[in-house]
C-alpha cells in the first residue's frame, strides 16, 4: 500500500506490518476502529503493509523504507502458530534484535498473534452470530481455541475475503480487547501511539459539526 501524504507536520504517521491478505484487512478495519473511538485530534496518516511471505529480512527493510518516509510508529503482527510462551517469546526476542542494532526498537511494537488473527475474530461472539446469522453452538466456540479457522469456515461458511469482510463489519474492538490479551496490548499500544484525546471541549476529527 502507497503511504498516504502528511497533511501536517503534527500528523501522526503509524505503519502495520502483517503476514498476508486476511491479517491485512482485519487488522486495518480494526485499528480504525479503535482510532474513531480513541478520537485523536487529527486524523492518522496509517500505511497497512502485507508481507505475503516475504522472507523476515522483509521486515526490516520495510520499517527502514517507512522510517525514512517519516513514519513514527511501527506495529508488526505475526501468526505465532503456537500457544508455547516459551517458543513466542524467542521468535519476539530474534525480531528484536536487529530493530535494537537498528536503533528502532523503541519506535516497534511487536504483537504475536496466538495462535493466529483467528482468535481475535473468535472473541467476538457476537459479530460472530451477526455474520452468521445464526446463535453459535457452544462446541464450536470449544473447538475454536485448538482449530479456529476451521471453526470459523464452518460457521459463515466459507474464509476467504467475502467472510471477512463480512465478519469485520461486525467487529467491536471493546468486546475483543475484554477477552483476548493479545488484542488488549494492540489496542492500548496504538492508543498511545495516536497521543492524548482531545479536550471535551475542543474538536476531534470525525465529531460532529
Amino acid at each position: 500500500m502507497k503511504p498516504r501524504s502528511v497533511r501536517s507536520s503534527a500528523q501522526r504517521k503509524i505503519a502495520f506490518i502483517v503476514d498476508e491478505g486476511k491479517e491485512k484487512l482485519l487488522v486495518e478495519a480494526l485499528a480504525r476502529k479503535v482510532i474513531a473511538r480513541h478520537r485523536p485530534v487529527s486524523r492518522p496518516c496509517l500505511a497497512i503493509i502485507g508481507l505475503w511471505g516475504t522472507p523476515l529480512v522483509g521486515v526490516y527493510s520495510t520499517v527502514e523504507f517507512l522510517f525514512a518516509k517519516n513514519y513514527q510508529r511501527f506495529f508488526i503482527l505475526f501468526n505465532a502458530r503456537t500457544t508455547s510462551r516459551r517458543r513466542i517469546s524467542s521468535v519476539v526476542s530474534d525480531i528484536l534484535k536487529p530493530l535494537i542494532r537498528m536503533r528502532l526498537d523503541e519506535k516497534v511494537t511487536l504483537i504475536p498473534l496466538v495462535p493466529s488473527i483467528e482468535r481475535w475474530v473468535l472473541a467476538d461472539e457476537e459479530a460472530l452470530e451477526r455474520a452468521a446469522g445464526k446463535p453459535l453452538p457452544e462446541e464450536a466456540l470449544a473447538r475454536g481455541k485448538s482449530h479456529p479457522e476451521e471453526v470459523l469456515r464452518a460457521l459463515l461458511g466459507g474464509w476467504g475475503p467475502k467472510e471477512q469482510k463480512r465478519v469485520a463489519k461486525y467487529l467491536d474492538p471493546e468486546r475483543i480487547r475484554a477477552r483476548d490479551a493479545s488484542f488488549d496490548t494492540f489496542a492500548r499500544a496504538l492508543e498511545d501511539a495516536l497521543g492524548r484525546r482531545p479536550e471535551a471541549s475542543g474538536p476531534a476529527f470525525g465529531s460532529a459539526p
